[in-house]
């Protein structure tokens, strides 16, 4: 399990939203079984997947993006 720690709730919910919007941020949630907390998040591969640290970096880039818009 990997535990990534969130510099606020908001980004929690920000990434909650962007799984509506982006097909990338919906396929980390068939890769990983993801437990949110208050502001941090803990990732575990499903059964038949491995973990691969991009993906956290593929994850931040689609929430940061979906962000900037949201706000627009």
């Amino acid at each position: 399990m990997i535990k990534v720690e969130l510099p606020g709730s908001k980004i929690v919910e920000a990434i909650i939203e962007a799984e509506e919007y982006y097909l990338q941020v919906q396929g980390f949630f068939i890769k990983y079984d993801v437990v949110f907390d208050k502001v941090c998040m803990k990732i575990e591969p499903k059964e038949g997947f491995e973990f691969d640290p991009t993906d956290i970096f593929h994850l931040a880039w689609y929430v940061k993006d979906h962000m900037q818009h949201r706000d627009q």
